[in-house]
Protein backbone atom coordinates (compact mmCIF):
# COMPACT_ATOMS: atom_id res chain seq x y z
CA UNK A 1 0.00 0.00 0.00
CA UNK A 2 2.94 2.37 0.88
CA UNK A 3 4.41 1.90 -2.01
CA UNK A 4 1.44 2.23 -4.13
CA UNK A 5 0.56 6.05 -2.63
CA UNK A 6 4.49 6.40 -3.16
CA UNK A 7 3.87 6.00 -6.87
CA UNK A 8 1.03 7.98 -7.03
CA UNK A 9 3.15 11.20 -4.81
CA UNK A 10 5.99 10.86 -7.48
CA UNK A 11 3.84 10.59 -10.39
CA UNK A 12 1.86 13.68 -9.20
CA UNK A 13 4.78 15.86 -8.75
CA UNK A 14 6.46 14.23 -11.82
CA UNK A 15 3.38 15.65 -13.68
CA UNK A 16 1.91 18.82 -12.01
CA UNK A 17 5.97 20.30 -12.43
CA UNK A 18 8.42 21.18 -15.41
CA UNK A 19 9.88 17.56 -14.36
CA UNK A 20 8.10 15.74 -16.93
CA UNK A 21 8.32 18.08 -19.66
CA UNK A 22 11.47 19.16 -19.23
CA UNK A 23 13.31 14.98 -19.47
CA UNK A 24 11.08 14.81 -22.75
CA UNK A 25 12.17 18.44 -24.22
CA UNK A 26 15.42 17.82 -23.24
CA UNK A 27 15.88 14.40 -25.11
CA UNK A 28 13.41 14.75 -27.36
CA UNK A 29 13.76 18.12 -28.86
CA UNK A 30 17.53 17.24 -29.97
CA UNK A 31 16.09 14.26 -31.71
CA UNK A 32 14.46 16.30 -34.37
CA UNK A 33 16.58 19.64 -33.88
CA UNK A 34 20.13 18.35 -34.67
CA UNK A 35 19.40 16.37 -37.82
CA UNK A 36 17.58 19.24 -39.09
CA UNK A 37 20.55 21.55 -37.78
CA UNK A 38 22.85 19.39 -40.23
CA UNK A 39 20.48 19.33 -43.23
CA UNK A 40 20.16 22.92 -43.40
CA UNK A 41 24.10 23.31 -43.09
CA UNK A 42 24.30 20.27 -46.09
CA UNK A 43 21.79 22.63 -47.99
CA UNK A 44 24.11 25.90 -47.00
CA UNK A 45 28.12 23.64 -47.30
CA UNK A 46 25.93 22.55 -51.52
CA UNK A 47 24.67 26.09 -51.97
CA UNK A 48 28.50 27.79 -50.98
CA UNK A 49 30.19 24.71 -53.15
CA UNK A 50 28.66 25.68 -56.32
CA UNK A 51 30.10 28.66 -57.19
CA UNK A 52 33.34 27.81 -56.11
CA UNK A 53 33.30 24.40 -58.55
CA UNK A 54 32.74 26.56 -61.65
CA UNK A 55 35.38 28.27 -60.92
CA UNK A 56 38.11 25.60 -60.22
CA UNK A 57 38.81 27.50 -56.95
CA UNK A 58 41.84 26.21 -55.26
CA UNK A 59 41.05 23.75 -52.51
CA UNK A 60 37.48 23.13 -53.69
CA UNK A 61 37.59 19.58 -53.29
CA UNK A 62 38.93 19.59 -49.72
CA UNK A 63 36.11 22.07 -49.12
CA UNK A 64 34.00 19.11 -50.75
CA UNK A 65 35.32 16.78 -48.15
CA UNK A 66 34.55 18.79 -44.97
CA UNK A 67 31.39 19.42 -46.59
CA UNK A 68 30.39 15.90 -46.97
CA UNK A 69 30.53 15.50 -43.06
CA UNK A 70 27.56 17.47 -42.86
CA UNK A 71 25.57 15.39 -45.23
CA UNK A 72 26.32 11.77 -43.91
CA UNK A 73 23.46 10.46 -42.55
CA UNK A 74 25.81 7.72 -40.02
CA UNK A 75 27.87 10.88 -39.51
CA UNK A 76 24.78 13.41 -38.34
CA UNK A 77 23.09 10.38 -36.44
CA UNK A 78 26.15 9.70 -34.13
CA UNK A 79 26.58 13.31 -33.32
CA UNK A 80 22.83 13.42 -32.09
CA UNK A 81 24.07 10.69 -29.79
CA UNK A 82 26.85 12.03 -28.84
CA UNK A 83 24.35 14.87 -28.01
CA UNK A 84 21.72 12.74 -25.84
CA UNK A 85 24.74 11.41 -23.46
CA UNK A 86 25.81 14.72 -22.96
CA UNK A 87 24.07 17.53 -22.95
CA UNK A 88 20.42 15.46 -22.50
CA UNK A 89 22.08 13.95 -19.68
CA UNK A 90 22.60 17.60 -17.64
CA UNK A 91 19.26 18.91 -18.65
CA UNK A 92 17.89 15.53 -17.56
CA UNK A 93 20.08 15.89 -14.09
CA UNK A 94 19.22 20.07 -13.46
CA UNK A 95 15.42 18.89 -13.76
CA UNK A 96 15.36 15.68 -11.05
CA UNK A 97 17.68 17.65 -8.37
CA UNK A 98 14.67 17.98 -6.02
CA UNK A 99 13.27 14.17 -6.42
CA UNK A 100 17.16 12.88 -6.24
CA UNK A 101 18.33 14.67 -3.10
CA UNK A 102 16.81 17.67 -2.82
CA UNK A 103 13.92 16.77 -0.70
CA UNK A 104 16.49 15.61 2.09
CA UNK A 105 18.30 18.55 1.92
CA UNK A 106 14.86 20.03 2.46
CA UNK A 107 13.61 18.05 5.13
CA UNK A 108 10.53 17.36 3.28
CA UNK A 109 10.54 13.31 4.36
CA UNK A 110 10.66 14.36 8.16
CA UNK A 111 6.72 14.11 8.59
CA UNK A 112 6.54 10.88 6.21
CA UNK A 113 9.41 9.08 7.68
CA UNK A 114 7.86 9.87 11.21
CA UNK A 115 4.35 8.38 10.00
CA UNK A 116 5.82 5.20 9.48
CA UNK A 117 7.28 5.66 6.19
CA UNK A 118 9.46 2.39 4.64
CA UNK A 119 12.64 3.68 3.05
CA UNK A 120 12.28 0.76 0.25
CA UNK A 121 8.34 2.54 -0.17
CA UNK A 122 9.94 5.41 -0.77
CA UNK A 123 12.44 4.69 -3.29
CA UNK A 124 10.73 1.90 -5.42
CA UNK A 125 8.81 4.65 -6.85
CA UNK A 126 12.09 7.10 -7.96
CA UNK A 127 13.90 3.96 -9.43
CA UNK A 128 10.96 2.87 -11.50
CA UNK A 129 9.60 6.22 -12.78
CA UNK A 130 12.47 8.23 -13.52
CA UNK A 131 14.88 6.20 -15.20
CA UNK A 132 11.78 4.21 -16.51
CA UNK A 133 11.34 7.56 -18.29
CA UNK A 134 14.46 8.59 -19.09
CA UNK A 135 14.89 4.99 -20.98
CA UNK A 136 12.09 5.20 -22.49
CA UNK A 137 12.40 8.98 -24.47
CA UNK A 138 16.28 7.83 -24.86
CA UNK A 139 14.75 5.15 -27.21
CA UNK A 140 12.16 6.72 -28.99
CA UNK A 141 14.18 9.75 -29.37
CA UNK A 142 17.00 7.90 -30.62
CA UNK A 143 14.50 5.79 -33.08
CA UNK A 144 12.99 9.72 -34.64
CA UNK A 145 16.71 10.95 -35.01
CA UNK A 146 17.89 7.74 -37.03
CA UNK A 147 14.84 7.97 -39.52
CA UNK A 148 14.83 11.51 -39.56
CA UNK A 149 18.56 10.94 -40.43
CA UNK A 150 17.86 8.73 -43.27
CA UNK A 151 14.85 10.50 -44.52
CA UNK A 152 16.97 13.90 -44.81
CA UNK A 153 20.18 12.44 -46.08
CA UNK A 154 21.03 10.47 -49.39
CA UNK A 155 24.31 9.06 -48.28
CA UNK A 156 25.87 7.08 -45.40
CA UNK A 157 22.25 5.49 -44.16
CA UNK A 158 21.92 3.69 -41.17
CA UNK A 159 19.91 0.12 -41.35
CA UNK A 160 16.97 -0.03 -39.52
CA UNK A 161 18.32 -2.61 -37.06
CA UNK A 162 21.83 -0.50 -36.27
CA UNK A 163 19.10 2.14 -35.25
CA UNK A 164 17.38 -0.22 -32.97
CA UNK A 165 20.79 -1.94 -31.35
CA UNK A 166 22.01 1.89 -30.87
CA UNK A 167 18.44 3.35 -29.44
CA UNK A 168 18.80 0.43 -27.20
CA UNK A 169 22.22 0.85 -25.97
CA UNK A 170 21.73 4.90 -26.16
CA UNK A 171 18.77 4.23 -23.36
CA UNK A 172 20.37 1.82 -21.47
CA UNK A 173 23.72 3.86 -20.77
CA UNK A 174 21.56 6.88 -19.77
CA UNK A 175 19.17 5.24 -17.67
CA UNK A 176 22.43 4.09 -15.80
CA UNK A 177 23.65 7.06 -15.59
CA UNK A 178 20.32 8.64 -14.17
CA UNK A 179 20.45 6.06 -11.97
CA UNK A 180 24.00 6.58 -10.54
CA UNK A 181 23.17 10.10 -10.54
CA UNK A 182 19.93 9.24 -8.66
CA UNK A 183 21.75 7.18 -5.90
CA UNK A 184 24.46 9.64 -5.42
CA UNK A 185 21.98 13.00 -4.59
CA UNK A 186 20.15 10.59 -2.27
CA UNK A 187 23.02 9.42 -0.41
CA UNK A 188 24.18 13.01 0.13
CA UNK A 189 21.63 15.53 0.14
CA UNK A 190 23.75 17.12 -2.74
CA UNK A 191 22.64 16.86 -5.82
CA UNK A 192 24.04 20.40 -7.04
CA UNK A 193 27.36 19.19 -6.50
CA UNK A 194 26.23 15.95 -7.76
CA UNK A 195 25.11 17.40 -11.16
CA UNK A 196 28.32 19.26 -11.72
CA UNK A 197 31.03 15.81 -10.26
CA UNK A 198 28.96 13.55 -12.66
CA UNK A 199 28.67 15.84 -15.33
CA UNK A 200 32.48 16.43 -15.38
CA UNK A 201 33.41 12.96 -13.93
CA UNK A 202 31.76 11.09 -16.69
CA UNK A 203 34.32 12.86 -19.53
CA UNK A 204 37.00 12.64 -17.46
CA UNK A 205 36.63 8.88 -16.34
CA UNK A 206 36.20 7.41 -20.73
CA UNK A 207 39.29 9.59 -20.89
CA UNK A 208 41.17 7.72 -18.02
CA UNK A 209 39.77 4.47 -19.54
CA UNK A 210 40.57 4.95 -22.70
CA UNK A 211 44.24 6.01 -21.87
CA UNK A 212 44.71 2.35 -20.12
CA UNK A 213 43.04 0.63 -23.20
CA UNK A 214 40.08 0.00 -20.96
CA UNK A 215 37.47 0.89 -23.73
CA UNK A 216 35.24 -2.48 -23.55
CA UNK A 217 33.45 -5.09 -21.27
CA UNK A 218 32.07 -2.06 -19.01
CA UNK A 219 28.83 0.51 -19.28
CA UNK A 220 31.28 3.41 -20.80
CA UNK A 221 31.82 1.32 -23.88
CA UNK A 222 28.01 1.44 -24.33
CA UNK A 223 28.15 5.27 -24.77
CA UNK A 224 32.28 5.48 -26.84
CA UNK A 225 30.10 3.37 -29.29
CA UNK A 226 27.36 4.34 -30.34
CA UNK A 227 29.16 8.09 -30.46
CA UNK A 228 31.72 7.52 -32.63
CA UNK A 229 32.81 4.03 -33.34
CA UNK A 230 29.64 1.93 -34.35
CA UNK A 231 29.27 3.72 -37.42
CA UNK A 232 32.37 3.92 -38.95
CA UNK A 233 33.02 1.90 -41.97
CA UNK A 234 35.18 -0.58 -40.73
CA UNK A 235 33.23 -1.52 -37.37
CA UNK A 236 32.33 -4.81 -37.26
CA UNK A 237 29.13 -5.72 -34.95
CA UNK A 238 30.11 -9.47 -34.61
CA UNK A 239 33.35 -8.01 -32.84
CA UNK A 240 31.65 -6.52 -30.41
CA UNK A 241 28.57 -8.26 -29.12
CA UNK A 242 29.79 -9.60 -26.40
CA UNK A 243 31.08 -5.96 -25.27
CA UNK A 244 28.01 -4.84 -25.73
CA UNK A 245 25.93 -7.56 -24.10
CA UNK A 246 28.44 -7.58 -21.18
CA UNK A 247 28.17 -3.79 -20.96
CA UNK A 248 24.34 -3.71 -20.57
CA UNK A 249 24.64 -6.61 -17.87
CA UNK A 250 26.76 -4.63 -16.28
CA UNK A 251 24.85 -1.54 -16.41
CA UNK A 252 21.13 -3.33 -14.71
CA UNK A 253 23.61 -5.01 -12.05
CA UNK A 254 25.40 -1.65 -11.46
CA UNK A 255 21.80 -0.30 -11.40
CA UNK A 256 20.57 -2.86 -8.41
CA UNK A 257 23.70 -1.90 -6.24
CA UNK A 258 23.03 1.28 -6.51
CA UNK A 259 19.24 0.72 -5.45
CA UNK A 260 20.75 -1.63 -2.39
CA UNK A 261 23.09 0.95 -1.29
CA UNK A 262 21.22 3.86 -1.26
CA UNK A 263 18.53 2.19 0.66
CA UNK A 264 21.37 0.61 3.21
CA UNK A 265 22.66 4.49 3.58
CA UNK A 266 19.00 6.04 4.19
CA UNK A 267 18.01 3.32 6.54
CA UNK A 268 21.31 3.93 8.32
CA UNK A 269 21.03 7.95 8.10
CA UNK A 270 19.27 9.85 10.71
CA UNK A 271 16.92 12.89 9.73
CA UNK A 272 16.39 15.50 12.55
CA UNK A 273 13.79 18.16 12.23
CA UNK A 274 16.27 21.20 13.84
CA UNK A 275 19.51 22.66 13.77
CA UNK A 276 22.20 20.77 15.41
CA UNK A 277 22.80 22.66 18.89
CA UNK A 278 25.20 23.14 21.27
CA UNK A 279 24.38 21.20 24.92
CA UNK A 280 25.44 24.51 26.61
Amino acid sequence: MQVKYGFKKEWLQFTRTFRLGGILLGILSFSIADPLMYWALDLMMKTVMSPMGSVGVTGADAFAEVAGIFGDASLVFSGTMAEFCSTSLLIVMLVLMSPCGGEQKKRATIIPSCAGLEFSSYLIPKYVLYPGTVFAASFIACCISGGLCNALFSSGKVEFGMILLAALMCAVFMTFYIVVYMSIGLCSSRPGVVTVLMYIGISLVQIILTSLDLTKFHPLTLRSLVTSEMFAEDFVLADNAASIAVGIALSVVIGVMMYILTLTVLKGTKINNQEDKPEF
